[in-house]
């Protein structure tokens, strides 16, 4: 319940935030500065609820998808802290800075990670696994290839509405087939 929350929590806020912030150029420009200047610290907490989720949600699946359990637990725990490392207003660099970009480069390639490593875990009959982890990594390569090219920030907003989503079908998933359902069940 915790990571549906917070995957709800997480997209408000994003929203939010493009109305609240317009001086944040979604096009060009990362979310993380929505961490400096007013209502920075409403981000922050957002990306701090963002890990806490995928640490319950990596807590809740550990016993069905092993691996990817982990990768998630990794994503979350770098999560929590990236929260009080803001990233450096542009043109500024500082250690902080850095902490900031290290944790968040970790982040952005663990959860399609565990989404990969996590198809067998919702599968069978659960499609939008497969589909959800191909749509992660490609979100991945969009980013990567708009940063290129001067969109950056936009390629970053859809990668972080399917990470949400993601993790809110995964949760909805786990609460309806806990671990050890199959066994009571026969």
């Amino acid at each position: 319940m915790v990571t549906i929350v917070a995957a709800v929590v997480d997209l408000v806020v994003l929203a939010v935030f493009h109305v609240a912030r317009p001086d944040v150029d979604p096009v060009t420009r990362p979310t993380s500065e929505y961490t400096l200047g007013t209502f920075g610290v409403v981000a922050s907490g957002a990306t701090a609820f963002v890990g806490l989720g995928a640490l319950a949600l990596a807590w809740a699946v550990r016993e069905q998808a092993g691996p990817a359990a982990l990768v998630l637990a990794v994503f979350g725990a770098v999560k929590v802290p990236q929260a009080f490392f803001p990233i450096d207003p542009l043109g500024a660099l500082s250690t902080t800075g850095l902490v900031h970009d290290v944790l968040g480069t970790i982040a952005f390639f663990a959860l399609p990670l565990a989404a990969v490593l996590g198809i067998r875990a919702f599968v069978p009959g659960r499609r939008w696994a497969v589909g959800g982890a191909v749509a992660l990594v490609g979100a991945v390569v969009a980013v990567l290839a708009a940063d290129l090219h001067g969109a950056f920030g936009v390629a970053e907003r859809v990668y972080l509405v399917g990470c949400s989503l993601w993790m809110l079908a995964a949760a909805a998933v786990s609460l309806a087939n806990p671990p050890g359902r199959a066994a009571r069940m026969s």
